[in-house]
Order: structure tokens, then sequence, then C-alpha cells
């Protein structure tokens, strides 16, 4: 499983949870900051997988 971060058309930010075969398993709540969304997947990350890998899709 991986995060995805996505930027929405009104700014915010949000991420899914993907599958390893890409299918979408959870989105979560927009957020103002990325910064809040990066910290909800740490926190996730912390008590699923540490090593879950995260993609930034704005890096892409």
């Amino acid at each position: 499983m991986y995060f995805v971060i996505k930027k929405s058309v009104d700014g915010q930010y949000y991420f899914l949870l993907k599958s390893d075969n890409g299918q979408v398993v959870a989105q979560s709540e927009t957020y103002h900051l990325k910064s809040s969304a990066e910290t909800t997947i740490q926190a996730i990350k912390e008590n699923v997988d540490p090593d879950t890998l995260v993609i930034d899709s704005e890096k892409l």
C-alpha cells in the first residue's frame, strides 16, 4: 500500500491510500495545508507500517 498526496481544484490538499495494484482504498478529508496532510499520513504510518511509500503528485 502507498499514499498519494494530491491538490484539489480549490487549492486544498488530500491524500489517497492505494493498494499495490493501484486501486483506491481510502481518501482523506481535505486540508488547507499540505503539512497537515503529511502529518496525518505520518500518524497513520506509525500505527500501520512506517515503511509505506508516500508519492507527492505535485513532484511528478
